[in-house]
């Protein structure tokens, strides 16, 4: 069993998109609910979840669009990939968004490596 602090710091990773709303859903409240317990939590923007930026903006009152504010407003959104944002046209929406690019186009972010060397636990959604 692992220790309390190491078990305390939870990376989520979020791949899912607009179109798997109900998923991306599920991980925005995990996130709200690990923090409200305490824990450590820093959630990540990857792949098409990079697209959330713009589809906040376009629609604001979109479902669970207060869980997005939330997170924002937490300081739980340690950022998005900028490689992703790019490949999926989000770049400047998420810059809008005040969403941290965490890389530039030619590199993918963050390093799990480095997340799991600082002691997160890595949820992958």
């Amino acid at each position: 069993m692992a220790d309390a602090d190491e078990t305390d710091k939870y990376a989520i990773l979020l791949n899912a998109g607009p179109e798997d709303g109900s998923t991306a859903n599920n991980a925005f409240g995990y996130a709200i609910e690990l923090d409200d317990a305490g824990h450590d939590v820093e959630m990540f923007l990857d792949g098409t979840a990079t697209k959330w930026a713009t589809e906040f903006a376009e629609d604001p009152d979109r479902p669970f669009s207060h869980r997005w504010r939330t997170i924002q407003s937490r300081g739980l959104l340690a950022g998005a990939c900028g490689y992703c944002a790019d490949a999926f046209d989000a770049t400047d929406s998420c810059k809008r968004a005040n969403v941290d690019l965490l890389s530039d186009s030619g590199q993918h972010a963050p390093s799990v490596g480095e997340l799991a060397d600082r002691g997160y636990e890595l949820l992958t959604i």
